[in-house]
């Protein structure tokens, strides 16, 4: 009987030394579940920031465009530029943004302003696809 403890002893120290630390298919799983979370994070947080540009853009859009209205009742035509920086210093006094300006301001990512002095067309461009988003006179 105390053979067979001795081996039990044995067998049982031996199973206790095994079970330290983690396998290595214990650590691929773990390390695979990170890879995707990561992953599916960066994806998601990249489609809100494009989105959250978009909304800048409509926003300014639709601020401008309110303004241009507001200058032609006191002025009689909207400004005659083809220039966005020079028609947004011509109503200045209709709104009360300083600066309107893409979020990416870079590239194909700017405003453009075109105007008869009659019609007007606000033009942004939408990400991903640079997609035009137009605005007219009402």
């Amino acid at each position: 009987m105390s053979k067979l403890r001795n081996i039990m002893n044995k067998n049982n120290s031996k199973l206790k030394k095994d079970k330290n630390g983690f396998s290595m298919i214990e650590l691929l799983v773990v390390t695979t579940i990170i890879i995707i979370l990561t992953t599916i994070g960066l994806v998601s947080y990249t489609a809100a920031n494009k989105n959250a540009r978009n909304g800048k853009r409509k926003a300014d859009m639709e601020m401008v465009r309110q303004a241009l209205v507001l200058y032609r009742t006191d002025n009689g035509s909207y400004p005659s530029t083809s220039v966005f920086d020079t028609m947004m210093t011509t109503i200045g006094d209709y709104t009360s943004a300083t600066t309107v300006t893409d979020p990416k301001n870079e590239d194909v990512y700017v405003y453009t302003y075109t105007s008869d002095g009659i019609n007007f067309t606000l033009t942004a461009l939408l990400e991903p696809d640079a997609t035009a988003y137009a605005l007219t006179n009402p």
